[in-house]
């Protein structure tokens, strides 16, 4: 008994630790905030966005604001994202930015979390110093800056009540700085400024400091297509279950390794062809071969499909079961119907099978052949012949049956 309850216990446990982590695996985190100092950074940026969406909630006292100056080659803008202002109140907070095309495709969306501290760590800064250079220094044409590994410090100062001076220390400030260019544009940029915006003075005013790092550029082949985007998707994108993928209306723009652009509407695949599964759909396009493909993607939606309901009309044309009326008694009445209808309206009114019907003997329509009348019992409407040789067999089966009974019992008797 008491190891199942430890057991149970340690499951609950892992499930409490393990749900957040997942829960928040793809948010980011937004530090430096601090009740009563000035704050700015620049949260993201997205390639191909020109607005912005926001859900959820920012601290008391922010702004949140998006900035496109940035327009490289390929015709594409480069939404920069800040966060600015003089936070309030203390707490955490969550919020969603959601990056837009001009058309309002979303092209990204990121969660972001923020801790609103109530007191700053700093008073001011006086420089900061890039400490570790990023993973990747080796950038192509049309790249975005990558950050991962990078390390800053800086230099910053707090005021001692005691000695009624600021002494200053070194702390880890790489959450609040971005980096310009966002997005390689050109070969000439050989550096990428690392930036941060903070108090710069004792009375708090924001400054802006900054250092650099430098990178290796390469050019890629001029006719290598580095990426591709799904600029213009399909017309049609609602489908029902078991229907096939419709790429027409489809535009696919190719980047090439030069910064030229190009839009086909052909010569790319897609890994869906039959809609088997409701739902929403995500659709992989891919161009290219081997180790040269490049992909997109876009998303359908996959609807039930629903039965068109049979009509009156459809149901009433089902053939009923052949009458054994005799046909000279139908006709008969049709006659009468025609005289009556005539005596009240004109002759096209006249039902065509009313005049139709002159034949006297009986036509019956078997698997689509007209047949003649049989002289046999069906054809009259009575028992057919061989149903009565059935039950003659069976008469006499039963009766040598009780005969054969009656004798045995009187041997026994014997």
């Amino acid at each position: 008994m008491k190891k199942r309850i430890f057991s149970a216990l340690l499951a609950v446990l892992m499930v409490v630790l393990i749900l957040p982590v997942q829960a928040f695996a793809a948010t980011e985190e937004i530090k430096g905030a601090f009740v009563g100092q000035n704050f700015e950074t620049a949260i993201g940026d997205a390639l191909g966005a020109k607005s912005f969406s926001k859900s959820g909630n920012i601290p008391d006292g922010l702004k949140l604001s998006g900035s496109w100056a940035y327009k490289n080659t390929f015709g594409d803008y480069v939404l920069q994202m800040t966060l600015s202002g003089k936070p309030t109140k203390a707490g955490t907070y969550n919020f969603t930015v959601g990056y837009l095309k001009e058309d309002g495709t979303v092209v990204k969306k990121v969660d972001h979390t923020m801790v609103v501290g109530e007191k700053a760590p700093f008073d001011y800064v006086e420089s900061i110093r890039i400490e570790k250079w990023p993973n990747k220094t080796t950038y192509y044409l049309g790249d975005t800056v990558d950050l991962t590994g990078l390390k800053v410090t800086a230099i910053v100062y707090n005021y001692d009540a005691k000695d009624k001076v600021y002494e200053p220390s070194e702390i880890e400030v790489t959450d609040l700085v971005w980096a310009e260019p966002a997005v390689f544009t050109s070969d000439e940029a050989q550096n990428v400024e690392i930036y941060l915006k903070a108090p710069g003075n004792q009375k708090g005013d924001l400054e802006l400091f900054n250092d650099h790092f430098r990178v290796d550029f390469k050019y890629a082949d001029p006719n290598t297509v580095m990426r591709i985007e799904v600029y213009q998707k399909p017309t049609k994108l609602t489908y029902t279950v078991g229907e096939t993928l419709d790429t027409a209306g489809m535009t696919v723009r190719l980047h090439k390794g030069d910064g030229s652009a190009q839009d086909i509407t052909e010569g790319f695949k897609t890994d869906v062809t039959k809609l088997d599964e409701v739902g929403t759909k995500t659709v992989t396009v891919t161009y290219g071969e081997g180790d040269k493909a490049v992909t997109a993607t876009f998303d359908v939606k996959v609807e039930e499909k629903v039965e068109a309901p049979v009509s009156s009309s459809s149901s009433s044309s089902v053939p009923e079961p052949s009458s054994s009326v005799p046909e000279s008694s139908s006709e008969s009445s049709s006659e009468e119907e025609i005289t009556s209808s005539s005596e009240s309206s004109s002759e096209e009114e006249i039902p065509v099978s009313s005049e139709s019907s002159s034949e006297p003997e009986e036509i019956e329509v078997i698997g689509g052949v007209s047949e003649g009348p049989e002289d046999d019992d069906n054809a009259k409407g009575g028992i057919p012949f061989w149903v009565w040789i059935i039950v003659g067999l069976l008469v006499i089966l039963i009766a040598a049956a009780v005969a054969l009974f009656i004798i045995g019992r009187k041997r026994i008797d014997d």
